[in-house]
């Protein structure tokens, strides 16, 4: 199995994709408290609590630093975590020092189409951290992963010249430091769609790959879509990825599923659901998973005014092409007594089941409706859009107002990347390693 340094974790997307293809982290870093605590439940990681090790208050210390194949999560702030620290780390724990590719989508806020923008935000040069540990360790591989909005970010006044600063800093030579290649620049070729590669969801999503000048014949070859017009199979539909799941309403919960996935004939959805259910691609052992049950299946209780508002929306509006429809209708009063005076595009969006889901996001409770009952989707259900399988382990509470430090486990799930994305990425990467290190080849996928 190849090895990684994951940063900028999140909730673990990126990781449970590298780990079907054959890539296992043996260091993440991440800063938000209950989204470390589904890192380490979901993959059995050890949590280091940085601050602690700083400010030497650190129980047990030394264990951290002894044998032990568990990957290490480091929690707190990738500002802080030095060079020096993930070198003991690596040799101490693992008796390596290096990994093969050092990976981080850097928190994206400054970058979205969705947020301010600002040039000067502190956020523009997290990532600087990505190439600071590459370039420690001396990685084979950097994967960097960010929104479509950086292409148009602007530095200077300029649209656009935020992504150049950002693909030059990746190919700039410094003296006596690994020195690294970008496979490509061009914004065609880096901008992958997830619905392309088996996520019923249209999200789109910037991946730079770079390799270690020191491999200087080594390739890499964005992967092909697999799902799509043209490709071998069609898209995977929001009915695919979520209709199998218990029906509750508005403020019910359940933790029982007695879906009969031999039921299911169409076979696109069927390949899913066993990727969902840990069939073709088994749950981690630490986990006992138990496929007849199901976690965060719980539905928000709207008031009676909201659910009314939802049973006038149909399937691919929202709450402004609903209300111009029914003002259409002459139904202004329905209007006036239930939808509020600014309408928002973006709210109240109720999903077309016969196609995959518009993009996920950290907003994705205010702005999905569930296509056939009058609610916001479940945790569970937003996490089978982003290609999360049933035995992943979401901690935290379930909602949040968005402002709160405490990331929600809708917050945590929207911000991340599909693992199915991840995967076949993760796939393309393996074949690049297994050219530079044909006696470490792998030819069988991983398990998580």
């Amino acid at each position: 199995m190849y090895t990684s340094i994951d940063l900028f974790s999140g909730p673990g997307g990126l990781c449970t994709g590298f780990k079907w293809a054959g890539i296992k982290p043996l260091i993440a870093v991440e800063w938000s408290d209950w989204t470390v605590q589904t890192y380490a439940a979901s993959h059995g990681a050890d949590i280091f609590e940085l601050e602690k090790y700083l400010n030497g208050t650190l129980e047990n210390l030394e264990s951290y630093f002894e044998r032990n194949d568990r990957t290490l999560l480091i929690h707190g702030d990738i500002n802080k975590v030095e060079g020096s620290l993930i070198k003991k780390i690596l040799k101490n724990r693992f008796g390596v020092d290096t990994v093969d590719i050092v990976t981080g989508g850097a928190p994206c806020e400054s970058f979205s189409m969705a947020g301010d923008r600002k040039e000067d935000d502190d956020r523009n040069y997290l990532f600087m951290n990505i190439l600071r540990i590459a370039r420690e360790v001396d990685s084979a591989m950097i994967l960097f992963e960010n929104v479509k909005g950086l292409f148009s970010k602007k530095l200077n006044g300029i649209p656009g010249k935020m992504y150049e600063a950002i693909c030059d800093e990746f190919e700039r030579k410094l003296e006596n430091t690994p020195k690294y290649r970008l496979v490509s620049r061009d914004k065609d070729t880096v901008l992958l769609k997830a619905v392309d590669y088996g996520v019923p969801q249209n999200r789109e999503r910037l991946f730079l790959v770079a390799i270690n000048e020191k491999y200087g014949n080594a390739r890499f070859n964005y992967p092909a879509p697999t799902h799509g017009p043209g490709a071998e199979n069609p898209y995977v539909t929001v009915a695919d990825a979520i209709l199998d799941l218990p029906q509750i309403d508005s403020g019910e919960e359940t933790e029982v599923y007695d879906f009969d996935i031999n039921t299911v004939t169409n076979p696109t959805r069927l390949e899913f659901l066993k990727i969902m259910h840990g069939i073709s691609k088994p749950a981690p052992a630490h986990l006992n998973y138990n496929p007849g049950t199901i976690s965060s299946h719980k539905a928000v209780n709207h008031k009676e005014s909201m659910r009314m508002r939802m049973s006038l929306i149909k399937q691919g509006e929202n709450m402004q092409s609903a209300c111009e429809r029914l003002k259409e209708n002459n139904q202004n009063e329905l209007i006036e007594k239930y939808f509020p005076k600014k309408l928002y595009a973006a709210r109240n969006r109720r999903l077309k089941e016969d196609e995959p889901s518009f993009t996920v996001t950290s907003h994705c409770l205010d702005e999905m409706i569930h296509p056939r009952l009058n609610r916001a989707l479940t945790p569970r259900e937003v996490a089978r859009l982003q290609s999360f399988p049933d035995w992943y382990i979401f901690e935290g509470p379930y909602v949040k107002f968005h402002s709160d430090p405490q990331q929600d486990r809708y917050e945590q799930i929207g911000d991340a990347i599909p693992p199915l994305l991840a995967y076949n990425i993760a796939k393309a990467i393996v074949k690049t390693l297994n050219s530079i290190f044909p006696d470490r080849a792998i030819q069988d996928e991983g398990v998580v």
